[in-house]
């Protein structure tokens, strides 16, 4: 296995230390202003990854004991509920509106089928005359 040169290793070590470093900061900061802890709260307050947090073992355990020590579900914020209610209601818009495309499409579909059918009878009965009439 090839090995990363030191200078390359050096510098990988640095940046997840500094993440680490402001994955704490954040946490701190959150837990200190009273806010919902959550692993996007944290994430987005450290300029970190959520992946980053899931997978360092420590974040991890000190994000998930703050959360379930001031009883918050991972999830929903209380000040998100405005925000999901509405992307709800344009979910279900959205939802009814392709329902209604998909039906329209599949009305469309079948009468282009019968259509086909009808052209391809035709087709049929038109080669028939032609081969009765190059027979003679």
């Amino acid at each position: 296995m090839n090995r990363l040169p030191e200078h390359l290793h050096r510098a990988a070590k640095a940046r997840t230390t500094d993440a680490d470093k402001r994955a704490r900061t954040a946490l701190a900061q959150i837990v200190k202003t009273g806010q919902a802890v959550s692993f996007t709260a944290v994430a987005r307050e450290a300029g970190v990854s959520t992946d980053f947090l899931y997978k360092h073992p420590q974040l991890r355990s000190m994000i998930e004991r703050h959360r379930a020590k001031h009883g918050q579900v991972p999830g929903v914020r209380q000040a998100d509920t405005e925000v999901l209610s509405s992307t709800s209601a344009a979910v279900r818009a959205l939802s009814e509106r392709l329902s209604q495309q998909q039906q329209a499409h599949r009305e469309e579909v079948t009468q282009l089928r019968k259509a086909l059918e009808v052209a391809h009878g035709e087709n049929l009965e038109l080669r028939r005359r032609l081969a009765v009439f190059h027979a003679d």
